[in-house]
């Protein structure tokens, strides 16, 4: 149980993006006892809910909609249609580049499957190809007019202009 405390302190900490404070400060090792079957070990327990900025955003109708994300690791355009029965499908892509790791990759992922609802939550069927290597899985997207947030993670995607997108990210994304 003082395990469970421990972690769920030192995640609320990182999450909110806040240091351990310098001090030392004395802590009393938790002994391990035999598990009983209903503990689930450290490594297996869940990370704190992310809660998305657009939970509470009104559904996209009808059209296309383009996004855009540029920051320090990963430039990506987004473009989804959604049609006049509520289908959505779309295109997520993009470049890696985190500078300080020497890591570049390129990315793209297929949408398909999603269904518009009472939410701006999507479920969609996913196709993501990053530098040769192919998965299949399903993603959530939270999608509005005013951004894009995949599900679980913290951040935004902004509306932008579809036409010369895939250029604006190549050249933005490029090391």
């Amino acid at each position: 149980m003082m395990r469970y405390f421990l972690l769920a302190g030192a995640l609320a900490l990182s999450a909110c993006g806040g240091d351990a404070p310098d001090e030392e400060t004395e802590t009393t090792p938790v002994e391990a006892g035999p598990m009983t079957g209903d503990e689930v070990p450290i490594e297996q327990q869940p990370l704190p809910e992310i809660v998305s900025p657009l939970a509470d955003a009104e559904p996209l109708t009808p059209g296309t909609y383009c996004y855009f994300r540029d920051d320090e690791n990963v430039t990506e355009g987004l473009e989804v249609m959604v049609n006049d029965d509520g289908t959505v499908s779309g295109d997520n892509w993009g470049i890696i580049h985190q500078e300080a790791a020497g890591y570049y990759a390129a990315f793209a992922t297929v949408l398909t499957s999603g269904m518009i609802d009472d939410t701006a939550a999507v479920m969609f069927d996913t196709q993501t190809d990053v530098d040769g290597d192919s998965q299949r899985g399903s993603a959530i997207w939270y999608l509005a007019a005013e951004g894009a947030v995949p599900d679980g993670l913290d951040i935004m995607l902004e509306p932008a202009e579809c036409e010369g997108l895939e250029e604006r990210v190549q050249e933005a994304g490029a090391p």
